[in-house]
């Protein structure tokens, strides 16, 4: 198991909170989280993982709140909803297969 100290803990906290914010905005904070994650010596598979993981929660809190207000029309997203699972299955699929010193 990797073991962090508490400033590594505390560097990854801060980058988790500048890229939920930039992720909040316009997207494309794993940009920040993954680098961050690989600096500290997280395998490149846990790094991208985690990364996933993250991601989902901010996507299914924002999906949970514009739903809310109604402004979701799932009917119309139907087939992007679709085609965007098929791609997320793919490319966890396609990463088991690269080479980690590669990622």
């Amino acid at each position: 198991m990797l073991e962090l100290a508490p400033d590594v803990l505390a560097f990854l906290f801060v980058v988790a909170v500048a890229a939920g914010f930039i992720d909040a905005i316009a997207g494309g904070g794993g940009l920040i989280t993954v680098p961050a994650l690989l600096a500290v010596g997280v395998p490149p598979v846990a790094a991208i993982a985690t990364n996933k993981v993250q991601g989902s929660f901010g996507t299914a809190a924002a999906t949970w709140t514009f739903w809310r207000k109604g402004r979701i029309d799932f009917a119309l997203l139907k087939w992007p909803l679709l085609a965007t699972v098929a791609g997320a299955i793919l490319g966890a699929v396609a990463v088991t297969f690269v080479d980690t010193d590669w990622l």
